[in-house]
């Protein structure tokens, strides 16, 4: 329940809330949901988007990252006496 408030409360701050708070929000989101970067990056993105301001996907890339590292940091803890 309440990773799925904090999800929500990830995509409604990247509306509302300077980037800034939205990606500390999203990769603590990412302990729980480890997909939840990469969606508030591809909403980002979105969003934002304006054709002649590049054809990179900044928050896209960066959310992809975050999403790696934390399928990294969970399978990691999910092997170790750490995560049980």
């Amino acid at each position: 329940m309440m990773s799925g408030i904090l999800t929500l409360l990830a995509f409604v701050s990247t509306i509302f809330f300077p980037w800034s708070f939205t990606a500390a929000l999203a990769i603590a989101v990412a302990l729980f949901e480890p997909l939840v970067p990469l969606a508030v990056g591809l909403f980002a993105d979105t969003l934002y988007y304006v054709p002649h301001a590049g054809t990179l996907p900044v928050f896209t890339l960066y959310g992809a990252v975050a999403t790696m590292l934390a399928f990294f940091v969970r399978n990691r803890l999910n092997a170790s006496i750490i995560g049980r």
